[in-house]
């Protein structure tokens, strides 16, 4: 077995394959979802409302969230080279389908099926999953660097969306899309991604913080399903994230028609999005490599403290320049997300169950869909967005109260201060 196929650790190829197939299936789902939200309003044909509207993201939260536990289990056991670019295909397809779409209910149809498969398949949990199993003493970072991947989407993808449907219409815009992901994605995730460095060949990347300190690296049991679910952690995790990631994806979901509620438009509203997905970027990779270093529980207090703050700026009607100030906010305490989840379940669980405990989550927290549909709901029916931003900031303090519970990790598995990674 040899170090490496490159100059450097070949778990950063693909590592780097997850930001590349994450950036174009979240890219072009849920980061552009609200910018095609507002095209299909606008569209006689389909004769839709903002309201109704938010039942494709809703319908793909949820199956997606049913089909997890699923996924999770073909992650830890299957080939995910194979899941993803089948996840891919379907994508593509799904928008091939929508292009042709005459009516809402066929757009809502291929969210809930062949979209879900997609962002199911070729999304966070594929490349989580590859990372907690590619990379051991430098886990969290390495969790917290694969989920970039979403934030990039978004941050290329929205206004590339938008210029495309400005230009050549939200149905030659969803052609484009599946033509990218036909000629970049699929192929380039077949070449690149294994399961693990040995299938590659490749020694893996040691336990760089045990290896420095002389400690023992933590043994891990073989979890099944009754020992997940009997697993207080497990229960933590559930209470505190699904309600922050209900505030989140009713916000970033019904952020068009807000925007659009305070003059803003498409092309600016695009710009909004774009820095929202750059400074999740820069979040992800700082919550990461901090989850190596600090309680997670104290992590996870910032990332609401700051959501909070960007609900309450809403609550003040602000213009463009305050809706950037929104934007970061939500970026940075959204970029917590992901990469806390998946080190808590990395440093509590093990590698070799990650995929199983990722996706036994998602039927819980897959209960978040129903953040944009009340957020959509409530602005239809009273006109603006204020009581859903309060209903958002009332759930955040049982969320914060559960977070507590959290198991402490022993302090041997926590890096000094002073222990240097090997060499990237």
């Amino acid at each position: 077995m040899t170090r490496s196929l490159t100059p450097w650790y070949y778990g950063w190829n693909v590592l780097t394959t997850g930001l590349i197939f994450q950036a174009v299936l979240f890219g072009s789902t849920f980061f552009a979802y609200t910018m095609w939200v507002n095209q299909w309003i606008a569209d006689p044909e389909l004769d839709v409302n903002v309201s109704q509207a938010m039942w494709g993201i809703t319908l793909l939260t949820l199956t997606q969230g049913f089909l997890a536990p699923f996924a999770g289990r073909a992650m830890d056991r299957l080939s995910i080279r194979v899941l993803v670019c089948t996840g891919a295909t379907c994508a593509a397809l799904g928008f091939v389908l929508i292009s042709r779409a005459t009516a809402f209910w066929q757009i809502i149809a291929v969210y809930a099926s062949l979209i879900t498969l997609g962002t199911l398949l070729s999304g966070p949990l594929a490349a989580q999953t590859l990372a907690a199993k590619w990379f051991r003493g430098r886990r969290g970072l390495a969790i917290g660097l694969s989920t970039v991947g979403t934030s990039l989407g978004g941050l290329v993808l929205a206004p590339t969306v938008a210029f495309l449907f400005l230009n050549f219409g939200w149905r030659s815009a969803h052609l484009v899309i599946a033509a990218l992901i036909m000629i970049v994605v699929v192929p380039l995730v077949w070449v690149v991604v294994r399961n693990t460095p040995e299938q590659r060949g490749v020694t893996p990347d040691p336990e760089t913080d045990y290896a420095v300190t002389g400690g023992q690296a933590p043994v891990f049991p073989q979890h099944t399903t009754l020992s997940i679910l009997k697993n207080r952690n497990f229960w933590v995790m559930i209470l505190a994230f699904t309600p922050m990631v209900t505030a989140f994806g009713g916000i970033q979901q019904n952020l068009g028609p807000f925007s659009r509620d305070m003059g803003i438009d498409d092309q600016s509203t695009s710009y909004l999005i774009s820095t929202f997905a750059g400074v999740m970027l820069f979040a992800k990779v700082f919550f990461g490599a901090m989850a190596d270093r600090f309680d997670h529980r104290y992590l996870y207090l910032l990332a609401v403290g700051i959501l909070s703050g960007a609900m309450l700026t809403m609550l003040g009607k602000p213009g463009f320049l305050g809706m950037l100030l929104v934007a970061v906010l939500l970026g940075f305490a959204a970029g917590g997300f992901l990469p806390l989840l998946g080190a808590i379940v990395g440093s509590r669980f093990g590698p070799a169950s990650f995929g199983q405990v990722m996706g036994m989550l998602g039927p819980f927290t897959t209960l978040s869909a129903i953040g944009p549909l009340i957020a959509g709901h409530i602005r239809q029916t009273t006109g603006d967005y204020d009581l859903a931003l309060w209903c958002f900031l009332g759930i955040m303090l049982p969320a914060l109260l559960a977070m507590s519970f959290l198991e402490r990790l022993p302090a041997r598995s926590r890096a000094p201060a002073n222990a240097q990674p090997d060499a990237i």
